[in-house]
């Protein structure tokens, strides 16, 4: 077994007063590549194979699992890609078209896609084309409603073969076809990308806000932009952030929550160099409400559980192949 006896304590101002952060590591079967939430098991990728533990028991008592199935794949997909289903759509959503023309391979390799395929239940599709000076270098469209209208956006990431990465937002225009309404503008040179971390109202206001990282392994800057007329405005920058490890593609190394109970949500987010968690607070200015520090670099995605304290917990991780759970 992946011996887990180590347990930190981190403190960290939250307000007032002084909040503990706790860092336990679970015992696991073998180092951890991977961890998914199903139901109320968490499930963890080792070089043995699939195990899982009940969300409510994670005391290091594993049984083995067999890996999640996944969906069959469109013809035209991108095969490592995933498909979002979405009821208020009334469809799926899939990255399509594979192309190998920007070579850049920071998700593992260097194919990329050149549309994004908005299927309905009928069958019909609409394709939203990258154009031919860019692609979507991404792996899942990710489903967010920016505009309170109960209907959500399409977000992307889309890269420009000369001019490196820019966020785009996918909706339906006045026309009622599906179109890119609007993307933040790109980074400026090739192979410069950026990983989205997640949409909430950070403020505290009806506003949906994005947050994002640009360059995530090489300039390390959160930014937050906010949806305002279908337009997005940035609104606010934070410096020392990471969400992704080159070459993986795990997409998912960030959380919202709100950490630390005022009604308004939080976000969790890796520091550049991935050795500490990092809960970030926006409304009434940018503060860091804790930055607890891990024995190891931050690889998985970020899963939160719900702790019997009322409080929220994390649970990642880390390269060292230990899996760690951070709570209050």
């Amino acid at each position: 077994m992946q011996k887990a006896a180590l347990i930190i304590v981190a403190t960290a101002m939250i307000g007032s007063p002084v909040q503990a952060w706790r860092v336990d590591i679970i015992e696991t079967p073998a180092p951890v590549r991977s961890i998914q939430k199903k139901e109320n098991w968490i499930l963890i990728e080792t070089g043995k194979g699939w195990w899982k533990t009940p969300i409510s028991g994670l005391q290091g008592k594993w049984v083995a699992a067999t890996a999640p199935v996944k969906p069959e794949i469109p013809p035209d997909a991108l095969q490592d890609g995933r498909i979002v289903q979405s009821e208020a759509l009334g469809a799926r959503v899939y990255l399509a078209q594979p192309t190998a023309q920007y070579r850049h391979g920071v998700l593992g390799d260097a194919i990329e896609a050149e549309a994004v395929v908005i299927e309905n239940k009928d069958g019909s599709r609409e394709i939203i084309k990258a154009g031919g000076d860019a692609v979507f270098e991404d792996l899942i469209p990710r489903l967010a409603d920016l505009d309170n209208d109960g209907i959500p956006e399409i977000m992307v990431v889309k890269s420009y073969l000369e001019r490196g990465s820019a966020l785009a937002v996918i909706g339906r225009g006045t026309s009622g076809k599906f179109q890119i309404l609007d993307e933040t503008p790109p980074i400026g040179t090739a192979h410069r990308w950026l990983n989205p971390a997640g949409v909430a109202a950070f403020h505290g206001t009806r506003e949906r806000e994005i947050a994002l990282v640009k360059m995530p392994h090489a300039l390390g800057r959160l930014e937050i932009w906010r949806w305002v007329g279908s337009r997005l405005r940035k609104i606010a920058e934070v410096s020392d952030v990471s969400n992704h490890s080159i070459g993986s593609r795990m997409l998912g190394l960030s959380a919202i929550a709100d950490f630390n109970s005022d009604g308004v949500d939080d976000l969790a987010v890796p520091s550049f160099d991935r050795r500490s968690l990092r809960i970030l607070a926006f409304k009434n200015g940018v503060r860091e409400l804790a930055r607890i520090e891990l024995p190891a670099a931050i690889t998985t995605d970020f899963i939160l559980i719900e702790e019997p304290s009322d409080k929220t917990g994390l649970l990642l991780g880390l390269a060292n192949g230990s899996l760690v759970r951070v709570r209050p």
